[in-house]
């Protein structure tokens, strides 16, 4: 056995820098912002193509994808729990715990579309009487079908994640999003004999196929023969004691996550009602920042993964160093993001919007992308914090501080649009405030709070 200068086990380490430096977080995030990127990218060629199919079709879907984001991005928080657990076991050197786990967020996965079906054909009021209300309600059918696909696909890619194998993710990504890309095309705008133009409906079906894809190619890596004796993965007995630990854990922070997205559907509500300028503004901010968050949303995984096994592995002394080379990587990439938010704004918005503006929606679209790099800043603390608090499993904390967005967020937006008449960019000024104010809270929580002794429980093998 080789330790290290730390007197750890050196082949239990996740990377080969030295712990809590911005080399190891950099190592493991650099994947994981590529496979993001491929993420926001397939996001981005949606709602870009469609916008060169016709605006109406591209606004329709960003409508929608409040509410098909929404039941996503519940049930995936759920699953992401599983990232944090096998982070801890390998740390905690209790591997045999990962392949059970794995097999239980599996069924959840499956198990959830006895809730989230329903509802989302419940949410369609959301959409009722808004400019583009037929489109919208298409799209949210069709995703509404394959929400299990979404937790399905971050349980899998957190057996690979958690132990700090993120090029199989990354490469999967790859492949399935370029996968994404060209049925996207091919449906949206149809080929001339063999394919009719589907719009809205294309994009539906294009995002559907390469999810399940996705998930297909993880999961048959997952039943590989070698990762059988080390973690056991062919045990797929159904333990109702684990699955709860993962629920306990992950449902609430979910549904602290349920509380943000749902505050800013509701929220958005108005911008979307009121049609106009205020759809369009909101469209294009959805879009630009939903692409550029994808470094934030790579770091704040990374995190989870480098925090979950420090604290496996009972190092409380790294935690400052951690959070201090996090905040030196979000300054690097706000160097990077304030480029094109800031100096090439008119580039950013004709590129996006093909229809005639006028002078004053032009405005209002530059102050837009101010107030999306403010948005990565806030976005990136708030990640931090998450992190720490997802690997600590503290989503109790999480989901109780959360629900105040509600209020500081929800209150003054309906003031503001409803009856002082301000610009749709308060939305994003507004929502940057709660989201730094909240991730600050979040870090000192977990600095300062003396709940990051963690206990493991003993599986039963089959």
């Amino acid at each position: 056995m080789i330790l290290n200068h730390q007197g750890k086990d050196s082949s239990q380490r996740i990377t080969k820098y030295p712990i809590g430096s911005l080399r190891e977080l950099s190592s493991l995030s650099f994947p994981l912002i590529i496979s993001t990127l491929s993420a926001s990218f397939l996001g981005w060629c949606d709602r870009y193509f469609l916008s060169l199919y016709s605006v109406d079709a591209w606004k329709a879907s960003t409508a929608a994808t409040n509410l098909t984001f929404f039941f996503q991005i519940v049930l995936i928080m759920i699953a992401f729990v599983t990232q944090g657990f096998i982070g801890h076991y390998k740390g905690a050197k209790q591997e045999k715990m990962i392949g059970p786990f794995i097999w239980q967020m599996i069924y959840f996965s499956f198990l959830s579309m006895l809730i989230t079906y329903p509802l989302s054909i419940f949410s369609e009021f959301y959409l009722k009487g808004i400019e583009l209300e037929q489109g919208a309600i298409l799209y949210l059918r069709y995703l509404s079908v394959a929400n299990f696909l979404y937790p399905l696909g971050a349980t899998l890619a957190a057996f690979y994640l958690g132990r700090g194998k993120t090029r199989v993710v990354f490469l999967s990504n790859v492949l399935i999003q370029g996968t994404n890309i060209l049925l996207d095309y091919l449906l949206i705008f149809g080929v001339k004999g063999f394919i009719a133009p589907m719009g809205i409906k294309g994009a539906a079906i294009a995002t559907v196929t390469s999810q399940a894809l996705y998930c297909i190619v993880l999961f048959t890596l997952f039943l590989n023969k070698k990762y059988k004796t080390r973690y056991s993965t062919d045990n797929r007995a159904f333990n109702l004691p684990l699955l709860l630990e993962g629920l306990k854990t992950g449902i609430p922070r979910a549904l602290g996550r349920c509380m943000v997205v749902g505050a800013w559907v509701f929220a958005s509500y108005f911008l979307i009602h009121k049609g106009g300028d205020y759809f369009l503004v909101y469209s294009f901010g959805v879009t630009v920042f939903g692409f550029l968050s994808f470094i934030t949303d790579g770091m704040g995984q990374a995190l989870i993964t480098l925090t979950s096994y420090s604290l496996g592995a009972s190092m409380d002394q790294i935690f400052h160093k951690i959070l201090r080379t996090s905040l030196w990587f979000l300054a690097i990439v706000l160097v990077i993001l304030g480029i094109p938010l800031l100096f090439m704004q008119e580039t950013i918005i004709y590129f996006m919007v093909k229809s005639p503006l006028t002078p004053s929606t032009v405005l209002l679209l530059k102050e837009c992308c101010v107030w999306i790099w403010i948005g990565c800043f806030a976005s990136g603390i708030n990640r931090i914090g998450v992190g720490f608090l997802t690997a600590s499993r503290d989503t109790i904390f999480y989901a109780s501080c959360v629900t105040a967005l509600w209020i500081t967020l929800c209150v003054p937006v309906y003031v503001g649009i409803e009856l002082l008449s301000w610009t749709p960019t308060k939305l994003f000024m507004l929502d940057s405030i709660n989201t730094s104010l909240t991730g600050g809270i979040f870090i000192y929580r977990f600095l300062k709070s003396p709940y990051r002794k963690l206990t493991t429980r003993k599986v039963t093998t089959a």
